[in-house]
C-alpha cells in the first residue's frame, strides 16, 4: 500500500512523544520526501545534514518543515498508533516481518502493553516458541509454518481498522 508521502511520516509525526525516533531516520525521511517531490527550504536543510548529526541540530529544521508541508505532529495515542502504523504496514508489505513484529513487541511492553498492539505481542511470542518448540500457547491457530501469514493477516486487519479513526494517516484522504 503506497501513500503519497514517505512511510517514515508515520514515525516522524508522533517524535514529540515518542523518543526513540533516530536522527538517522529523520534525515532520511527528508531525503524521500524530497525525492517524492515535496519542496521546503527546511525539508532541504534536513536533507542535506549528516545521517549521525545531533538531534538539538536538526529539530528546528523538522519543526519547522513540518509546518511548511502542513503535517501535524501527532500526540498521545494518537503517536503512539501513528507510530505503530509505521511497523505495522512493513509487515502488511511482508517486509522484514519477524524484525518489525519485534519491534512492535518492544513498544507493546514499553507503553504499558498497549492494547492496540498487544496481538502483535502475543504473536512475537508465539513465533519465539516455534523456535524451540512445536506449538505455542500464544497463538492456538500458529504453527511453523503457517506464523509469518498469521501475523501479515493481522496487520492487514490492524491497518483496516484503524484507518477508519484516521489517526494513522497524515491526512484523513491519504489512503
Amino acid at each position: 500500500m503506497k501513500t503519497n508521502f514517505s512511510d517514515l511520516t508515520y514515525k516522524i509525526i508522533a517524535f514529540q512523544e515518542i523518543s526513540e525516533i533516530k536522527t538517522s531516520e529523520i534525515i532520511q525521511w527528508a531525503l524521500e520526501m524530497v525525492e517524492l517531490g515535496y519542496k521546503s527550504d527546511n525539508l532541504f536543510m534536513l536533507a542535506s545534514f549528516e545521517k549521525n548529526s545531533n538531534f538539538y541540530e536538526i529539530e528546528s529544521y523538522l519543526t519547522k518543515a513540518f509546518n511548511e508541508l502542513k503535517i501535524n505532529f501527532k500526540k498521545g495515542k494518537e503517536a503512539l498508533i501513528s507510530y505503530s502504523c509505521y511497523y505495522v504496514l512493513k509487515i502488511s508489505e511482508k517486509k522484514n516481518v519477524k524484525e518489525n513484529l519485534t519491534e512492535l513487541y518492544k513498544y507493546c511492553q514499553k507503553w504499558d502493553y498497549e492494547e492496540t498492539i498487544y496481538a502483535f505481542y502475543l504473536l512475537y511470542w508465539a513465533w519465539s516458541d516455534f523456535d524451540y518448540f512445536e506449538y505455542s500457547s500464544y497463538w492456538h491457530e500458529a504453527n511453523k509454518e503457517n506464523i509469518e501469514s498469521i501475523v501479515v493477516e493481522k496487520a492487514n486487519e490492524w491497518i483496516s481498522k484503524y484507518k477508519t479513526l484516521g489517526t494513522t494517516a497524515v491526512c484523513s484522504n491519504c489512503w
